[in-house]
């Protein structure tokens, strides 16, 4: 599994040219589907995921993020189909953006590997609140401005690789850019498996690798899980320039646990401490909550159990 994981990492790095402009979350080990459309249906049961993620608590105008999934394998046609709601709000700007997802998983042996293609279809709805912008001098004219609101379409696409217990994927969820709205194409590689250590113990590692034009970021993540039931870790984040590869201040590491509640029920929660650059006397921590619901079990999965995935 390490080699296969230095691989494709190596693949992500030859192949990203171009920050993190693109709601980031500290559950991405089991939110895939936020960045890589070939994830849908791949496994193999019906579910809702939900992320709610509140940044820098205590800062006004500090990102908030809420996001709802619906995933679905459709009939035994290798297929899957999925549905994601985000909306995500910064200071005087909010967008909401609805997408579409479709994969078609593609077996490549006899021991259950897979490989899917995604592609992603969807709209962003974009608007500016000038009333929460606050200027030192009255009436500023250079921050007059009318309540904007705007539609952005977009496309994607991902490629999802994944076995019992490794998966690896790459995607461009927005090929699009919109230079009016300073958007800019972002790409991902994802990567992580499970590593069983006794008969009620496994380790979950998991690796983020994000890329834009100026930005680059990663988020590295260990789970240690406990009888399948409960698990608890901590995660590394830090971006840097893509130019010099110099890092940029704010860095940061967050505490994870959580919970499987039965065999449908899925429940975690993360604190990320505030960074040097951030803290300086605010409580500038951030909170998020995961919950995933699954509404049929799977006997006989593509992957050994579901729910880690």
């Amino acid at each position: 599994m390490i080699k296969q994981f230095l691989f494709f990492g190596f693949l992500f790095l030859c192949l990203s040219a171009n920050a993190q402009q693109e709601s980031s979350f500290s559950h991405y080990m089991f939110n895939h589907q936020a960045v890589n459309p070939g994830y849908v249906g791949s496994r193999g049961l019906t579910n809702f995921t939900s992320v709610l993620r509140s940044q820098w608590a205590g800062i006004e105008g500090a990102p908030l993020t809420q996001t709802l999934s619906f995933s679905s394998p459709v009939s035994a046609k290798n297929v899957g189909f999925g549905l994601t709601v985000l909306n995500d709000k910064i200071g005087p700007t909010s967008t909401t953006s609805f997408d579409i997802d479709l994969a078609y998983h593609l077996r490549l042996n006899r021991k259950g590997h897979r490989l899917s293609v995604g592609l992603k279809a969807g709209v962003m709805n974009y608007a500016l609140n000038p009333a929460m912008i606050k200027t030192k001098v009255s009436n500023d004219a250079a921050f007059v401005l009318e309540n904007e609101k705007s539609i952005l379409p977009n496309i994607g696409f991902g490629l999802y690789y994944y076995a019992q217990n490794f998966y690896a994927g790459f995607a461009i969820p927005r090929l699009l850019s919109h230079t009016d709205f300073a958007t800019e194409r972002h790409y991902y590689f994802i990567s992580g498996g499970l590593i069983d250590l006794t008969k009620n113990f496994m380790l979950k590692p998991s690796l983020l690798l994000k890329q834009s034009k100026s930005v680059a970021g990663y988020d590295f993540s260990l789970l240690g899980i406990f009888n399948e039931t409960f698990w608890v870790g901590g995660q590394i984040r830090n971006n840097f320039n893509a130019d010099t590869f110099t890092s940029l201040k704010g860095a940061g590491t967050t505490a994870l646990l959580g919970i499987h509640l039965g065999n449908r029920f899925s429940l975690g929660y993360s604190y990320g401490f505030p960074s040097s650059f951030l803290n300086n006397g605010l409580n500038a921590t951030t909170h998020e909550l995961f919950l995933r619901f699954d509404l049929a079990t799977k006997v006989q999965g593509y992957l050994r159990s579901p729910r880690f995935f």
